[in-house]
């Protein structure tokens, strides 16, 4: 949402109305929200933020959450961006109007429940991908006298000396969190994943002071970002289905392997290292995780959770562990946040967008942030936008929206020429 008002700000000025819709109470989306333990980014820094945006002053290579929060409000500041939040305030529907060429979107205010109704030209979603916690449907689950939480929405006011939890899920979370929580006093660790992964090494350093005043010479930034899309260009190519990617692919996953060999304990080889070919599935980064499991005090299981119980949970192999918490690391739900807005967006023929989806087999749209049907409408995250890196992806398409306001109308729907 920053990076689009950032973009429509720089390019129309003030020729644009802007008015910018926060659920939450302050600015910041998913930095704001994730506080687990270790939460940083998993994409370098220099690559992760806006190309209009560098920040020469990141103290790491791979930036902490506290450092990339203040990196999106120094940005709020800057554009003096905060007199066009509306805050608590979330949405519920909208419905184009063709003969006023405009939507009516309904909001609500979060703390009052009241909905009010708001006219405009344009609709951009700009809801992030990674806000919507997924808990999985375990029996049991509310039965636990314990306390429990997504990692996402970690409970810092709980104590965890001497305390036995356990993280479900070795996604970027749960990775990140056991190493940053297994040398507290006391603490013993219990890990359940459902599925080996590659986890290639994250190895992290800061920039030393002479570095980052070398980053303020126009065009040092830049250039030092170049060499890191290069590296990133050359993960992308072993995607391929030629003979040259797929030895590239065979090269860097025996590499990734040997690694993870030298870092986790041998009993656990067969249930973290993949039997399938690398990027089947995100390839994550490792930032301790593999070395914390030859501590005594973790222990990790792939037996699958069938129930929860007062005490702890209970696997298919018939084993019970009793914990005093468990964090669900389990990841987000993306199917539809991971699209912009869908749910209550109602197009010109009357229909709601999802429902145009679900008839046709799933998402669509036109370069990733424009969807048929709808005129006027476009989701910065919409279907099949998401490149190799966040940060690329978010300044490529904030892009479309600012250029195509230039049109009284637009609409992505195909149709015959006359």
């Amino acid at each position: 949402g920053i990076a689009q008002a950032v973009r429509l700000q720089d390019q129309l000025g003030n020729k644009v109305d802007l008015a910018i819709y926060e659920r939450a109470s302050e600015v910041g989306g998913v930095w704001r929200d994730s506080t687990w333990p270790g939460t940083a980014v998993d994409v370098p820094i220099h690559l992760y933020c806006l190309y209009s945006h560098l920040n020469p002053g990141f103290s790491s290579k791979w930036a902490g959450r506290d450092e990339v929060l203040a990196y999106w409000k120094r940005i709020v500041r800057r554009h003096r961006l905060e007199r066009s939040f509306t805050f608590d305030t979330e949405f519920v529907s909208s419905r184009w109007d063709s003969l006023a060429q405009q939507h009516t979107v309904t909001f609500r205010n979060v703390k009052s429940d009241e909905t009010f109704d708001v006219v405009a030209d344009v609709l951009i979603a700009a809801t992030g991908a990674l806000n919507k916690p997924i808990v999985p449907h375990v029996p049991g689950k509310d039965k636990f006298k314990g306390v429990q939480w997504h990692s996402s929405r970690w409970r810092n006011d709980v104590p965890l000396e001497g305390k036995r939890i356990a993280i479900v899920g070795s996604g970027s979370s749960g990775i990140q969190v056991i190493p940053n929580i297994c040398a507290i006093p006391g603490i013993e660790i219990m890990q359940f994943i459902r599925s080996p992964g590659y986890y290639r090494p994250k190895h992290n350093f800061e920039y030393p002071l002479w570095k980052r005043l070398l980053f303020r010479i126009p065009g040092v930034l830049r250039l030092y970002r170049w060499t890191i899309f290069y590296e990133y260009d050359k993960a992308i190519l072993s995607r391929g289905t030629g003979t040259w990617s797929s030895d590239l692919r065979e090269s860097s996953a025996k590499g990734i392997i040997d690694y993870m060999k030298s870092q986790a304990p041998e009993k656990y080889w067969d249930a973290i290292i993949p039997k399938y070919p690398m990027h089947c599935k995100r390839v994550a980064y490792d930032a301790g995780w593999l070395a914390s499991l030859q501590r005594d005090n973790v222990d990790l299981t792939t037996s699958p959770i069938v129930a929860v119980d007062e005490t702890g949970i209970l696997t298919a192999d018939g084993r019970h562990h009793a914990v005093d918490y468990i964090a669900w690391a389990t990841g987000f739900e993306v199917s539809e946040t991971g699209v912009g807005l869908n749910k209550g967006v109602y197009g010109e023929d009357g229909k709601e967008l999802r429902e145009t989806w679900k008839a046709h087999g799933g998402a669509f749209g036109y370069l990733g942030v424009a969807v048929p049907g709808v005129p006027n409408y476009f989701a910065v995250l919409g279907p099949n936008a998401i490149a190799m890196s966040w940060g690329y992806s978010l300044g490529a398409n904030v892009r479309p929206p600012s250029h195509s306001l230039s049109f009284s109308v637009l609409d992505s729907t195909p149709r015959p020429r006359s």
